[in-house]
């Protein structure tokens, strides 16, 4: 069943063939005949329990437990002692101590509070978290999508795939997990263009025009043209942070402080930001730090009052409020502004920036511009190839002259693609660049 075998100059091994047929080893090192045929009869047994499923008799599971990690890791490595010196914890205790380490910002807990609130429908609190295995971690996800059950979107799920991977890393670090059961699950995209949405100068003045005070006006102005993050960056805006004699604002980031160089940007006091934060300067308490001042208390919901402002200016609410606002921002200043420059105002990357920022505001006058066309131009086009197209026929792909209408037209001897009517048409539905690129 298992066999000794000598090999370089007195190290030994034990080779036998494991439930699927292949032939493993256990390297022992430098040890004597009689310690190696111990180890050969400990093996076999645990082979013959693994192949009647039962768990190991006493006395092996007291050898196993005497042994140090580094053969222990050697055993795990063939499927010999899956478990053995793994710290035995419930799975609610481990979630509990997971975000009790957790360093992360506000919004990064609250993400784990959600995930742990997940795994602990789907196994339970007391579920020992050594025995959830890689079938479960395909489970869950099958849970979270699944619309009887957690009916999350795809985006979301994944979030929450790659939020339980971090955990299971942790785990297998603190010897809580012999293996992360999440490594080779696919979470797909973490995106949801369908959430995406620009929302025109238009649309924000009216909201601000319903706002209640100058406080909300600045805190949406920010957020729609400024693109601060909301609340985190307009919350830590202090008055020392406006310089109004250079005309810019420096913007501190508590999202990306721990990055070297990123801790805070600086940005132009836009003119859309500039009339409402000098008439929030002028009301200001003496001595205040803070720009917003009076909604900076925790219990503070931004999101449900600015949902309310736009229900009293008659404005549909959108999805993702505040973030859209951002996107919306960094989607105007791509139309005026150089990329690079942009980001460094926005404070992302640009391959961030092109996959959940910038979108597509007139996709028909961008098609305009680049062809070099006025309007008229556009038109009086689109007229001729409408009336040139009812001389042409398709065969085998290509156009060609109906017989009837042979002669009439030079245009329509250079044709040799279907002639369409409409702009869109001839593009694309997406134009010439995937809809996550304004440029």
């Amino acid at each position: 069943m298992a066999s000794v075998t000598t090999y370089a100059k007195g190290l030994r091994r034990i080779d036998f063939v494991g439930s699927e047929g292949k032939r493993l080893s256990v390297r022992l090192g430098r040890v004597s005949m009689k310690q190696a045929e111990t180890f050969k009869t400990r093996i076999e047994t645990i082979i013959a329990d693994k192949d009647l499923n039962r768990p190991p008799d006493q006395e092996t599971a007291r050898w196993l437990a005497g042994l140090d990690e580094g053969m222990l890791s050697r055993l795990r490595a063939v499927g010999l002692a899956e478990g053995v010196g793994l710290a035995d914890i419930s799975l609610g205790d481990f979630l509990k101590r997971f975000l009790a380490a957790s360093s992360g910002k506000p919004a990064t807990k609250v993400h784990i509070g959600h995930t742990s609130r997940n795994l602990l429908v789907k196994f339970t609190a007391g579920r020992m978290l050594r025995t959830i295995g890689p079938q479960d971690a395909d489970d869950f996800k099958a849970w979270l999508l699944d619309k009887d059950k957690e009916g999350l979107s795809p985006a979301t799920a994944a979030r929450r795939i790659v939020m339980a991977r971090t955990m299971w890393r942790t785990a297998c670090r603190w010897r809580m997990a012999e293996t992360n059961i999440f490594t080779d699950i696919k979470a797909g995209p973490q995106h949801n263009e369908s959430r995406k949405k620009y929302i025109p100068a238009e649309t924000i003045e009216a909201a601000i025009a319903a706002c209640p005070d100058t406080e909300w006006r600045v805190i949406v102005s920010l957020a729609r043209y400024a693109g601060l993050r909301t609340p985190s960056e307009t919350f830590a805006l202090r008055w020392g942070d406006v310089n109004w004699s250079e005309s810019t604002i420096n913007v501190t980031s508590p999202k990306t402080e721990h990055i070297e160089g990123h801790a805070s940007r600086l940005i132009p006091l836009f003119p859309e930001v500039k009339p409402h934060l000098l008439q929030l300067f002028a009301e200001a308490e003496p001595g205040a730090e803070y720009v917003i001042a009076k909604r900076r208390l925790p219990c503070a919901n931004l999101r449900t009052s600015f949902l309310k402002i736009l229900r009293r200016a008659g404005i549909q609410p959108w999805a993702k409020l505040f973030h859209n606002l951002r996107a919306s921002a960094e989607t105007d200043l791509m139309q005026k502004f150089n990329l690079s420059t942009v980001c460094k105002w926005i404070g992302n990357s640009p391959a961030i920036a092109a996959k959940h920022y910038s979108m597509s505001v007139n996709l028909s006058e961008d098609f305009r511009r680049a062809a070099g066309l006025t309007e008229a131009q556009q038109k009086a086009q689109q007229s001729a190839a409408g009336s040139d197209c009812n001389a042409l026929t398709t065969q085998n792909g290509h156009v060609v002259k109906s017989p009837e209408n042979t002669g009439e037209n030079d245009f329509c001897q250079t044709v040799s693609t279907t002639c369409e009517t409409s702009q869109n048409d001839l593009m694309g539905v997406a134009g010439f660049e995937p809809a996550t690129s304004s440029l």
